[in-house]
């Protein structure tokens, strides 16, 4: 399998840039939109820079689909040399696909404590849809979706570490999700690739 980078829904990069050094303002400064969800983007800890949201959800992709026993990321040919591969594939068994991930929702916010709790709650909500096409042909041949939605319980400021924690899980949550259905879809019988070629932007 081919990975292509993340495609970002229209708003989510810009929302997700916007936002990137309110994650560790003061609570105090935020209760004025506490009850409108932001989008923000991961945060940078002592040790790391801030990353990006399309590397990060490509990556988490990567590391999901490595664990895929009948999965291979990797092949003896340049994936550029498309005969070589399909060569390799057809000797070997195997069907390539080249996969985008797409980020269709990025949401983050703050919620009031829960009856009985102290503490506020960090949410973050990640929607994406993951498509497969056939290499290289680029006929649509799978997909699968995810959606998650974590919280945390935070003091009076939220922590890039908090950041960061809340949104790797909705992350990985959602593109687990997309990948098993998507692999599920692939264990089945073998239908005809749609003849409509994914669109590129």
């Amino acid at each position: 399998m081919k990975v292509r980078d993340t495609e970002l829904a229209a708003g989510v990069e810009a929302q997700a840039a916007k936002n990137l050094s309110e994650a560790a303002t003061p609570a105090s400064d935020q209760g004025k939109s506490d009850s409108a969800p932001v989008a923000t983007a991961p945060q940078a800890t002592a040790s790391s820079k801030p990353v990006a949201v399309g590397e990060m959800v490509r990556t988490v992709l990567i590391d999901t689909l490595r664990k895929q026993p009948d999965v291979t990321l990797e092949l003896e040919s340049p994936i550029a040399n498309t005969e070589a591969v399909k060569a390799e594939c057809k000797r070997k068994g195997l069907r390539a696909f080249e996969l985008a991930v797409r980020v269709l929702r990025f949401d983050r916010g703050l919620k009031p404590p829960v009856a009985g709790k102290r503490f506020r709650l960090l949410e973050q909500n990640v929607k994406l849809s993951v498509v497969g096409t056939t290499y290289p042909e680029g006929l649509l041949a799978v997909g699968g979706d995810g959606e998650s939605t974590i919280q945390i319980e935070i003091g009076e400021r939220v922590t890039p570490g908090q950041e960061r924690e809340v949104l790797e899980e909705a992350v990985k949550d959602a593109v687990e999700q997309a990948v098993k259905q998507g692999m599920l879809k692939l264990s089945q019988p073998r239908g005809k690739p749609t003849a409509e070629k994914r669109k590129r932007k």
